[in-house]
């Protein structure tokens, strides 16, 4: 009984990897143009080209995938003030490192133009990773009702250089969570 289990379990594992590889999973770069050490990868099946442009200093990579699923990633570059304010004083107060994911982490959380909205909010990852993440859920807007799935992961890439990465689909299924989630956990950064 115990073998049958395990083959079973072994199959089931082996037609998962299969599923996944045969998918077209494309490997995805970005970066802040002119700088080093800011590349990361993603990983995701149904994008095609990303469109990229300037927003003053920072940098923005946007597109949408075939079952609707939206993927924009914001290289946010801060001026002097906003590192003084955004980095260096948590820095000090917590005896922090000079890079960390938590401090875009907390900057993007607390400043979100629709944090009023959210529900279900969940957050993961920690300060000494590359990466920490968030989702929530919009079921209202302005009284609407919608069905509306955020993901987000965020990055330092430089002393003055956040990255918010942020994917949404609006009626989202369990299919669509589990394939944002797989996008945020295919997330590297490129050494």
């Amino acid at each position: 009984m115990k073998k049958i289990k395990k083959i079973v379990l072994c199959i089931t594992i082996l037609t998962g990897l299969l599923s996944f590889k045969l998918a077209d999973t494309k490997l995805f770069e970005f970066s802040y143009p002119k700088r080093d050490n800011t590349t990361i990868t993603l990983s995701a099946n149904n994008f095609n080209k990303f469109t990229k442009e300037w927003r003053g200093e920072d940098y923005y990579y946007y597109s949408e995938s075939k079952d609707g699923i939206i993927c924009s990633i914001l290289y946010y570059k801060l001026n002097y003030e906003e590192k003084r304010s955004l980095v260096d004083a948590p820095k000090i107060a917590i005896g922090g490192p000079d890079i960390s994911p938590a401090y875009p982490f907390a900057y993007f959380s607390n400043y979100s133009n629709l944090k009023k909205y959210e529900s279900n909010v969940e957050n993961w990852g920690k300060p000494t990773d590359n990466f920490m993440f968030r989702q929530n859920d919009i079921t209202e807007f302005q009284g609407i009702k919608m069905k509306q799935k955020h993901m987000y992961a965020y990055f330092m890439a430089d002393k003055d250089l956040f990255v918010n990465i942020h994917l949404s689909k609006t009626d989202f299924t369990p299919t669509d969570s589990t394939a944002m989630r797989q996008i945020l956990s295919s997330l590297t950064k490129k050494k």
